[in-house]
C-alpha cells in the first residue's frame, strides 16, 4: 500500500501561484483514489508519496537521480512510441491536451505503459536534451500495483544522470494540497463503455520563467519546475525539434527476446475508434503571444506500427486529434503509419524515457 505524507514545499523562494491567475481554493476534485474520503493536506502543505519524501529529504537542492528512475533507459529496456508531434518555427511556451485514461495490461513488473505530454529542447547529440513530462502510467514495480497513476518526469541531460519521477529527487515544486503525484486515478475507460479523461497543461510563466503544470479544463495549478533547473529549456521550448508532443509509450524489459504482451492505451489498435481505442483530444500549443491555440498541423509516427499504431482524425468536439495504441507484439497484426512522420520520429524525437 502506498502511503502519503503532508510536507511543506522545499524552496524558500516559493511561487505559490502562477502570474496572471486569480488564486482560489481548489475544489471539485474526485478523480484520485484518496479523494474518496475527502482527503486533502492542511493549508501550506502538499501530499508526497512516503518513499519519495524520504528520498527528497536525503538530498540537497536538485539532488541526484534515484537509480530506478533511470531504469527505463537502461538495463535492456526497449521502448515503443505512437505519437503526435509539432515541428514549430516559433518558440513554444506551453502545450495542453486531454488524455483518455485506460488500464492497459503490463506483462512484467519491470515494464510500464503510459500516455503523456512532453515539452522539450536540446538534443541527444550534445547530451543537452531538456524535457518536461506529465501524464498517466501503469508501472507495477514503482507503485506496487497495476493502476493508472498521475506522474511527472524531467531531465536536463538526455536521461543520463539528471531528473526523476514525481518527488524522487528535488526539482518539481508541488503547491496543490489536493493532488498527489503518483496517486491512483479513480476513473478509467472501459471498452465500448464510459470514457474517462484528464486534461493537462504545461506553460511557462511570463514573469517568473518557471514551467507550470495545471490540470482540468479550468487549469488548476499543481506545481512548477523552477527555471533555474534547466539549460536549453530556460527560455522556451525548442523551435526546431519540439514544442508539444502527445502520445503513448510502452517500455519493457526484454531478456529472452520473446514477444511482449504489454499493451499501449486501451490495448486496441487506433482504427477501432471512439470507446475502443485510446485518444488524445483538444491539442493546443502556446507560441509567440503565449495564447493556447490548436496547432495548424501536427505529424504522427509509430516506432513499431505492427504492435502499436496511431491514426490522425478530426471531429467537431475534439478538432484535429488522434487515436493511438495497440496490443503489443504477441497478438498484433500489420498496421501502417505515416512514413514521413516515422522517419522524422527516429531522427528528431525518438525518446528513450
Amino acid at each position: 500500500m502506498i502511503i502519503f505524507s503532508c510536507l511543506t514545499p522545499f524552496l524558500l523562494s516559493l511561487q505559490d501561484y502562477p502570474s496572471g491567475m486569480t488564486k482560489t481554493e481548489e475544489g471539485g476534485f474526485g478523480w484520485q483514489v484518496w479523494h474518496r474520503n475527502g482527503t486533502a493536506c492542511p493549508q501550506g502543505t502538499v501530499p508526497v508519496q512516503r518513499v519519495e519524501a524520504e528520498a527528497e529529504l536525503s538530498q540537497g537542492k536538485y539532488g541526484p537521480l534515484i537509480p530506478d528512475a533511470a531504469e527505463r533507459a537502461t538495463k535492456g529496456h526497449q521502448a515503443s512510441y505512437a505519437v503526435g508531434f509539432v515541428e514549430a518555427d516559433l518558440p513554444i511556451y506551453g502545450t495542453k491536451a486531454t488524455l483518455n485514461v485506460w488500464n492497459p495490461v503490463v506483462e512484467s513488473g519491470d515494464d510500464f505503459s503510459l500516455a503523456q505530454i512532453w515539452v522539450t529542447s536540446g538534443n541527444y547529440k550534445h547530451n543537452d536534451l531538456n524535457t518536461l513530462e506529465t501524464g498517466w502510467q501503469v508501472y507495477p514495480n514503482k507503485y506496487g500495483d497495476r493502476q493508472a497513476r498521475l506522474f511527472t518526469y524531467w531531465t536536463i541531460d538526455a536521461y543520463i544522470s539528471s531528473g526523476c519521477y514525481n518527488h524522487y529527487c528535488k526539482g518539481f515544486v508541488h503547491v496543490n494540497r489536493h493532488v498527489v503525484l503518483g496517486g491512483a486515478i479513480t476513473g478509467t475507460s472501459t471498452f465500448g463503455g464510459d470514457q474517462f479523461d484528464i486534461t493537462l497543461q504545461i506553460w511557462k510563466d511570463p514573469l517568473s520563467g518557471h514551467w507550470w503544470l495545471g490540470m482540468g479544463l479550468n487549469v488548476v495549478p499543481i506545481g512548477y519546475w523552477p527555471v533555474e533547473l534547466f539549460t536549453t529549456l530556460s527560455a522556451h521550448a525548442s523551435k526546431v525539434q519540439w514544442g508539444g508532443e502527445w502520445g503513448g509509450e510502452v517500455v519493457y524489459l526484454n531478456i529472452s527476446g520473446m514477444s511482449n504482451r504489454t499493451q499501449m492505451g486501451s490495448g486496441e489498435f487506433p482504427g477501432k475508434g471512439f470507446r475502443k481505442a485510446a485518444y488524445f483530444c483538444n491539442l493546443q500549443i502556446a507560441e509567440k503571444n503565449r495564447s493556447f491555440l490548436p496547432p495548424q498541423d501536427f505529424h504522427i509516427g509509430a516506432t513499431q506500427p505492427d504492435s502499436y499504431g496511431v491514426v490522425k482524425t478530426h471531429s467537431r468536439g475534439c478538432g484535429d486529434h488522434f487515436y493511438y495504441g495497440g496490443p503489443g507484439p504477441l497478438r498484433s497484426s500489420s498496421y501502417q503509419s505515416d512514413p514521413l512522420a516515422f522517419v522524422f520520429l527516429f531522427l528528431a524525437v525518438y525518446f528513450v524515457v
